[in-house]
């Protein structure tokens, strides 16, 4: 079966059935709660749209220089870590997905652009609760930037704990655009973390069995500029894709406690404080073999000691 299909034959999986969904007016710690017992949460209004639109159209200008013949003028002005080689020819037909400090086009830094505004929003204290600490590391080699190809997909699922460090309890999920099912790829969710590891298949997909005996808890969200999700690594959920060959752009964005931020995951990471109150940038770090110091210098940062630069 595929999406489409199961769409089809569920419609009632476009429904927020669970009552998932949060704004700015309710308590913090609630939403943590929901995240907890649920494991994905909706947080509607968070970003503000013409950001994402900026971002988004710098995505769009990235993701279209690749495979290019002679220079990528739009990557010529630093020296931070180039596409992977995989790369080299082009986008698959699904798209592609990168380290957030790849992503550049002249001076624009879509991901930390995103980043900055995830820390100045009303969700910031959510991620507070979820890494346990005021003082989080957003560790930037587990956070991915995807531009994806809408293709026609199967039904399954997986968990980021099954391919992702243990220490990363938790994902943002930041589309940077609206994006509703049957016209564009998103995430689904089978609502209800079961707080473990599943068996899976060869391929770490805990097989479209799981999906369609729990239907009453799959849940395909549509999503406006401005929303975002938030799931635990444990929760299954899985691509959309109706093969209708539109494009979505999103950021996934993981944080920790910083002082469960070690080497090399850490590498390179943002360290966030509180300053007078206020989540603040207050430091960035990266060290060789990886090359993001361009990148890091897109952040505004006001120094605290915290014995690292």
């Amino acid at each position: 079966m595929n999406i489409r299909e199961l769409i089809d034959s569920h419609p009632e999986v476009l429904q927020d059935r669970h009552g998932l969904s949060y704004s700015e007016a309710d308590a913090v710690d609630d939403i943590a709660r929901g995240l907890r017992q649920q494991g994905v949460i909706m947080l509607r209004r968070v970003l503000d749209k013409a950001l994402l639109a900026d971002c988004q159209r710098s995505f769009a200008a990235f993701a279209a220089s690749l495979g290019q013949q002679g220079p990528a003028w739009g990557r010529l002005l630093d020296f931070d870590d180039a596409p992977k080689p995989e790369w080299a020819h082009g986008e698959t037909p699904g798209g592609s997905w990168h380290n957030p400090w790849v992503i550049r086009h002249w001076w624009r830094r879509p991901a930390a652009g995103i980043i900055s505004a995830v820390i100045a929003s009303w969700a910031w204290p959510l991620v507070e609760r979820m890494c346990g600490s005021t003082d989080v590391a957003i560790l930037l080699g587990l956070c991915q930037a995807r531009h994806a190809i809408d293709v026609d997909l199967g039904v399954g699922a997986h968990q980021d704990a099954k391919v992702l460090p243990a220490v990363a309890p938790f994902a943002l999920w930041v589309p940077l655009q609206d994006l509703e099912p049957r016209q564009h790829s998103a995430i689904g969710f089978v609502v209800g973390d079961p707080q473990g590891l599943l068996p899976t298949l060869p391929h770490n997909d805990v097989g479209p069995d799981y999906v369609l005996d729990r239907i009453e808890r799959v849940w395909l969200p549509s999503y406006r500029a401005g929303d975002l999700t938030a799931h635990t690594n444990t929760l299954p959920h899985f691509t959309t894709g109706y093969g209708t060959g539109s494009h979505r752009f999103s950021l996934e964005v993981r944080a920790v406690a910083a002082k469960d931020a070690t080497n090399p995951l850490d590498n390179p990471s943002v360290l966030v404080s509180r300053v007078s109150g206020r989540p603040r940038i207050v430091a960035t770090h990266y060290e060789p073999p990886v090359k993001a110091g361009w990148f890091l210098k897109a952040f505004r940062v006001e120094r605290a000691n915290l014995g690292r630069s």
